[in-house]
């Protein structure tokens, strides 16, 4: 059997769609969680491929990239996580490269920034641009309930922690108000929270 091992902060952070990606198409992982002290030694060892986490590790071979892990979960896994329609992959495939490679970039200075005030000025920024950019166009893709139809996808997954995160109000300057103006993600966000196996992942023991 496949050996896998996810490793990542003690957080959701990037490496939360992954975990469910993975439990959702039934795939037994290790959810390894690291402290900070404990990243920084595995960087300094080059145990990490591009010297960020998360990484998946497949029989002891590591990766990098999100959106790879997603696709990885979505193939290898018993769950029909992925569309085999070319055009609704495009959709996600799409979606996912949009919140992983342009928002999530956009986003990370403004994690590291300690001055409040900076802070939310860099998140209006956001906001005002790219942020704005990327909802607009996803909210004009979503078919409903999930992004292309009735099938939980790895972009529906991306999708609705991103949603969480929001109405969480953990991002400061960035909160469930967003939503207002995209009704679409925001059910899809709902879809997302009542599905059977995210619920099941929750409430995992």
């Amino acid at each position: 059997m496949t050996q896998l091992r996810l490793t990542y902060f003690d957080a959701p952070g990037r490496a939360e769609p992954v975990r469910i990606a993975l439990f959702v198409a039934g795939l037994s992982f290790e959810d390894r969680r690291l402290k900070f002290p404990e990243f920084m030694e595995l960087k300094q060892s080059g145990a990490l491929p591009l010297g960020s986490l998360p990484v998946l590790e497949v029989d002891g071979r590591t990766f990098a990239q999100t959106a790879a892990m997603l696709r990885f979960a979505a193939h290898k896994g018993s769950a029909k996580l992925y569309p085999s329609d070319p055009l609704a992959a495009l959709a996600v495939d799409s979606v996912i490269d949009t919140f992983n490679d342009t928002i999530s970039h956009q986003l990370t200075p403004s994690l590291f920034e300690r001055d409040m005030e900076k802070k939310l000025e860099m998140r209006r920024a956001l906001l005002a641009g790219p942020l704005t950019l990327a909802l607009r166009y996803t909210e004009s893709l979503i078919e409903g309930p999930f992004l292309t139809g009735s099938e939980l996808t790895i972009a529906d997954i991306l999708l609705g922690v991103t949603v969480q995160q929001y109405r969480s109000g953990t991002l400061d300057g960035i909160g469930p108000e967003v939503l207002a103006s995209y009704p679409k993600l925001a059910a899809l966000g709902d879809a997302f929270n009542a599905h059977p196996s995210v619920v099941a992942y929750r409430n995992r023991g």
